[in-house]
């Protein structure tokens, strides 16, 4: 194999773009294709060719903010089957977080697919994990209504929701993607009585990304009635953690506080 060429994505790659990453992550097809729309809209890529085949990707999404910084969050780095173990990811992760650089991103972010991976990531990027994540379990349950809601409306209610908190904030473009990811697997972005919840499905479960709501004491119970809306028997509830819990953001070192709200990410 020749040098592999690194450069930024362009349109006339979609096709084979989509084709890799259902390859590699084994997403159903619409959810690269809704992404590749968005992209310019959410950030950029970078393609890795080689012998004339396209060898691997990395995405940069910079459509996220924290305040009045500018995230550059790493998504969806793959590299062909049979172009591993030649430097490739390592290469397309840096040239990624690099062309965050270049399009204004104050700092460098990922969610790490793996426990191991964060000392992968901090060896190349210099991130370390800088929130984490706890998991609850229970059945589903009608109880308050549960509806779905148009991004625009969620991304509304929820920085209502959030306000004077630190916390992630997604562009127009980002939340339509958020709602494009719970959708493609039989989830979406709901209106819960006075809250609202993001979620999909894991075979018979609901997995309720983030659910925010006035009250907190509330939680449980909206989180059972969106599983039970989705026609789920049972609900996982994932909310924000403390060390000691699971590891879920990597982050350069002092770019967000232990109490920054990030409960949604593009996994």
């Amino acid at each position: 194999m020749r040098k592999a060429e690194i450069r930024e994505v362009r349109a006339e790659d979609a096709p084979a773009l989509i084709r890799l990453w259902c390859r590699v992550f084994e997403d159903p097809e619409a959810l690269p294709a809704a992404f590749l729309r968005l992209l310019p809209e959410l950030g950029g890529g970078v393609a890795a060719f080689a012998d004339g085949e396209l060898a691997g990707a990395a995405y940069i999404v910079t459509a996220l903010t924290v305040g009045a910084r500018r995230a550059a969050y790493l998504y969806a780095v793959a590299v062909h089957p049979a172009y591993r173990g030649r430097g490739l990811g390592r290469a397309l992760t840096r040239e990624a977080a690099a062309l965050g650089r270049r399009r204004g991103a104050d700092f460098v972010c990922t969610l790490p697919a793996g426990e191991s991976l964060y000392g992968w990531y901090e060896r190349l990027l210099g991130t370390r994990c800088a929130l984490y994540r706890r998991e609850e379990r229970f059945p589903a349950r009608p109880g308050c209504a549960a509806a779905p809601i148009a991004p625009a409306d969620f991304n509304a209610r929820r920085e209502a929701l959030l306000a004077g908190l630190a916390h992630l904030s997604l562009s127009e473009a980002a939340a339509a993607f958020e709602r494009v990811v719970c959708r493609a697997f039989g989830g979406d972005l709901y209106a819960v009585g006075d809250g609202i919840c993001a979620a999909y499905r894991q075979g018979a479960e609901a997995c309720v990304r983030e659910l925010l709501c006035p009250d907190p004491t509330l939680r449980r119970a909206y989180a059972e009635s969106v599983g039970a809306a989705m026609g789920c028997e049972s609900v996982v509830l994932l909310s924000p953690g403390t060390p000691g819990d699971a590891p879920f953001l990597a982050a350069e070192p002092g770019a967000l506080t232990p109490d920054c709200v990030w409960d949604l990410a593009f996994d």
